[in-house]
């Protein structure tokens, strides 16, 4: 873990953390929050906010009476005008087919596109407000069954992590990054494609993914493209020495209740596929992709991916299926136990161990950001400071597009994450 300048209050973030029981004398949690706010970079936070930069919405679609079996897909942008259009959402329907279709978009969005695709590979496209719209019927198309020069991806989220929960970490949330997305690429089938993107820990992370609202027992099977595995690198598996904080190396675990769960490395370290010494669990850990130079504590790497196969027993839930059911999630030890770190709206998620979620509202410790080339903040820079309107300085600092005006007001500065400070982030 980080080194915290606040150590004199060690003690009680301990026992807020760990929830143990103490007496009125030795404990206020009133106390302790406000212990919490005085180290956050926001003085005033939303006591409303959800922590969330995308919306989800059920769309009702009605499939044409004609073909045969044709696939969705909702997209950010008009493909035919525009290169960039990506995928937020996908079903598969039969012909005269009506059926509910789950999406999540960026909140900053408009207008999206829904594209019937049939077994040509031909796009019917039509334009709709996700904010006001909730039926969609392929009329008055903006494109009519025609091929397009490229396949829209699906668009792939950014989820950045601190690592010191149950304490307050140092703001810059690079801890772990990751950038994942997810495709429907058959009836029963989802790929789920990871990039591990820089690893700002200084200890041993884990990281898995909670498949919200599925039970290991619907899964048929996980597998990976070419059989890659963020735990074998180099040739070498990661060795059960290393298995301290996630102690199982197989792809689908199943979670205290039962959830479906996809294991995604048991040590970030070694995800990286760095050269590294592996003496019964310990080794030299380095930062990497935190930091603009390159020595004995920092180094820089090329994300590693792997996509993972996914293969369900029914179809029946699979079009419902968004990017808000995936819960990524890192562990870690500390106290004796090992801690969750999950996004807010999952805080109270115990999926693999038993521990007390934090009661402390200030800033939380994780965050999805709706965009695959968001740039985190180097090591030991704030992701954006704001104190009384006056912004002083961080890594999303721009005046109307700060991350501390959206810290304040959940409805303000949506797009905060378009507008970094070039000379402080990755």
């Amino acid at each position: 873990m980080k080194q915290l300048q606040w150590a004199a209050m060690a003690a009680i973030l301990m026992m807020i953390g760990m929830n143990i029981s103490c007496s009125h004398e030795m404990y206020s949690e009133k106390e302790a929050q406000s212990l919490y706010d005085s180290v956050s970079p926001v003085d005033t936070v939303d006591a409303n906010h959800t922590w969330l930069l995308t919306r989800e919405k059920t769309l009702m679609i009605q499939a044409p009476d004609s073909g045969g079996t044709q696939k969705i897909k909702i997209l950010t942008s008009n493909p035919r005008l525009t290169g960039d259009a990506e995928v937020v959402g996908e079903a598969w329907a039969s012909a005269g087919e009506r059926f509910p279709m789950a999406v999540s978009y960026p909140a900053t969005a408009t207008e999206l596109f829904a594209a019937l695709v049939d077994d040509e590979g031909k796009y019917s496209i039509v334009g709709f407000n996700p904010n006001t719209e909730s039926s969609i019927e392929f009329r008055d198309l903006l494109v009519d069954h025609e091929k397009l020069s490229y396949d829209p991806k699906p668009q792939q989220y950014t989820y950045c992590y601190e690592e010191s929960y149950p304490l307050p970490g140092d703001f810059d949330y690079n801890d772990v990054v990751m950038r994942i997305s997810q495709a429907r690429t058959g009836e029963k089938e989802i790929r789920i494609t990871v990039t591990l993107a820089a690893v700002g820990s200084e200890e041993q992370v884990s990281a898995a993914i909670c498949l919200n609202g599925f039970k290991a027992s619907d899964i048929e099977s996980v597998k990976t493209v070419d059989s890659l595995s963020f735990n074998r690198t180099n040739g070498k598996d990661i060795s059960d020495q290393m298995l301290m904080v996630l102690k199982d190396k197989q792809f689908l675990l199943t979670g205290q209740h039962g959830e479906a769960v996809i294991n995604l490395f048991c040590d970030a370290h070694w995800a990286t596929g760095d050269l590294l010494d592996d003496d019964f669990g310990m080794m030299k850990r380095k930062k990497y992709n935190v930091s603009t130079g390159t020595g004995t504590d920092y180094a820089q790497f090329v994300g590693r991916t792997v996509t993972y196969i996914v293969t369900f027993k029914s179809a029946s839930e699979l079009n419902a299926f968004s990017m808000d059911r995936l819960d990524p999630f890192i562990l870690r030890m500390f106290n004796g136990g090992i801690f969750e770190v999950h996004q807010y709206n999952y805080r109270n998620s115990e999926v693999i161990y038993d521990y007390s979620p934090s009661t402390i509202k200030t800033l939380p410790w994780a965050f999805c950001i709706p965009k695959k080339d968001y740039r985190w903040p180097l090591e030991g820079v704030n992701i954006g400071f704001i104190m009384k309107e006056v912004h002083t300085f961080g890594a999303y600092q721009t005046l109307g597009h700060s991350f501390g005006e959206w810290a304040m007001d959940r409805t303000r500065a949506l797009d905060w994450y378009e507008y970094p400070t070039q000379s402080q982030v990755f």
